[in-house]
């Protein structure tokens, strides 16, 4: 493990709702905690906002650190697959005392959200539980990467298992070339490398209108020089449409492009 983390079994937690008790007769509960150090701060939980974001009594907002949760409905939009169950196993899974916020390098995001490791009463991680329950996608963003190894476990568990957002049919896969104008937020995505490009960044050309970005200094897996080149991957992330007017600017470049800052988020085809 990196940076000293471990991981440890706790008692199960069983949540209502007839998910869950499916969930339990099927995988006994054994989620196990990616625990990085002391808790920062001990809080008092308002509401739930949804399953990876909570309001403070004190009025500040919490988004967990390395998961991505599917969203409520919201602005007339519906939810995604899954939202209400992930926002129920939260309330649930922190419900009974105080919640422990363990923080990381970064301790707030663009919005003013406090950023930060999230556990119950017990000592549990609730990152790890949605992952392990198929609740969540594990998402690894710079700096905050010190339980990214530990939670990438946890999800695998559940991708192995079908579980939740894993099952056949859940979660619909975005093929590079399908992308649209329109098209944005959190994808699973999939495509083949056609080029590579160097800057400040490695950027993987796809076979779309698609680039992902990805940290240079970091190892994604791949041996000593090898080609990326017509390479199978699959990436989570944010797919973020840089417009018309940049495309106009820059013709050569990929209109949408991801964000992949840890190898722990994309996956490559050894074929």
């Amino acid at each position: 493990m990196n940076n000293g983390e471990h991981c440890r079994k706790k008692a199960p937690r069983f949540t209502r709702g007839a998910f869950f008790c499916a969930l339990t007769l099927l995988f006994p509960p054994a989620w196990a905690d990616c625990v990085l150090g002391q808790a920062d701060e001990l809080v008092a939980v308002e509401r739930v906002q949804d399953g990876d974001t909570l309001l403070l009594e004190d009025g500040r907002r919490v988004r967990l650190i390395g998961v991505n949760t599917p969203e409520m409905p919201r602005k007339g939009e519906p939810g995604e697959p899954l939202a209400q169950a992930a926002t129920d196993f939260t309330e649930r899974f922190l419900d009974g005392g105080g919640v422990e916020l363990v923080y990381d390098r970064a301790r707030r995001d663009r919005y003013g959200r406090v950023l930060a490791h999230v556990y119950n009463h017990r000592g549990e991680s609730l990152e790890a539980a949605l992952l392990s329950a198929g609740l969540a996608f594990h998402i690894a963003i710079a700096p905050n990467l010190a339980l990214a190894e530990c939670l990438h476990t946890r999800e695998e568990w559940a991708r192995r298992a079908g579980r939740g957002i894993w099952a056949a049919g859940t979660w619909p896969r975005l093929r590079a070339g399908d992308v649209r104008p329109g098209d944005g937020g959190f994808v699973l995505l999939r495509g083949r490398v056609e080029k590579v490009d160097r800057n400040h960044f490695l950027w993987l050309e796809l076979d779309g209108p698609v680039a992902i970005r990805l940290d240079p200094t970091r190892d994604y897996g791949q041996v000593t020089g090898r080609d990326w080149q017509d390479r199978e991957i699959e990436v989570k992330g944010w797919l973020v449409d840089r417009g018309t007017k940049y495309l106009s600017l820059y013709p050569q470049n990929k209109r949408w492009f991801i964000a992949a800052d840890s190898e722990f988020t994309i996956e490559i085809s050894r074929d």
